[in-house]
């Protein structure tokens, strides 16, 4: 058996242009045959910096509360850390739904655990999510005695959908628009 080596080299001198945009069906990998993480792909781009960011949100149990997510690469999402407030009540429940608002995955409806801080909400099956492309995480909350840690400000798509039942998913309206306190302060991973 023989094998050979070609070696290339491409130089270009001037510019590049290209007419159209380029869309990969299946996604752009990360550079150099690594893996890409999504625990830093959180709601609006932005993390939590302190235990308190955001507003101390009181939920309806019949509403869902959803913010946009970018995911600039194809990962795989095991689970959705949602930041919750000063006051856990009840059962959450988090989804991940893709920029049509399909459900892709949820979270089991889990006892709320943690004031002031992240709590982990594993998704049902891991999803093998393709990116670069926008997302959205919604939130569920089964008492009114619990609190969300909500964004404030932002330019990203946040709002919510009423008349939800708890511990049911369904298809949301994407959001284009930013409205407060209803997005919840959350990051995959």
């Amino acid at each position: 058996a023989s094998a050979f080596v070609v070696n290339l080299a491409v130089t270009f001198a001037g510019a590049m242009s290209v007419t159209g945009a380029f869309t990969p069906t299946g996604g752009v990998a990360a550079a150099g045959g690594f893996s890409a993480s999504p625990r830093n792909c959180h709601t609006g781009g932005v993390p939590a910096t302190q235990t308190t960011d955001g507003n101390d949100t009181t939920p309806s149990i019949t509403e869902t509360y959803i913010a946009e997510v970018f995911v600039p690469a194809n990962c795989t999402v095991t689970g959705i850390a949602v930041l919750n407030g000063s006051a856990v009540a009840g059962n959450i429940k988090a989804a991940l739904h893709d920029s049509t608002g399909a459900v892709l995955g949820s979270s089991a409806s889990t006892a709320a655990s943690g004031t002031d801080a992240y709590q982990k909400l594993d998704l049902s099956t891991p999803l093998a999510v393709v990116g670069p492309a926008t997302y959205y995480v919604s939130q569920q909350c089964s008492s009114t005695s619990q609190r969300l840690n909500t964004h404030i400000l932002g330019t990203f798509g946040a709002s919510k959908k009423t008349g939800e039942t708890y511990g049911t998913h369904t298809a949301i309206t994407p959001p284009t628009t930013f409205t407060t306190a209803q997005g919840p302060i959350a990051s995959l991973y």
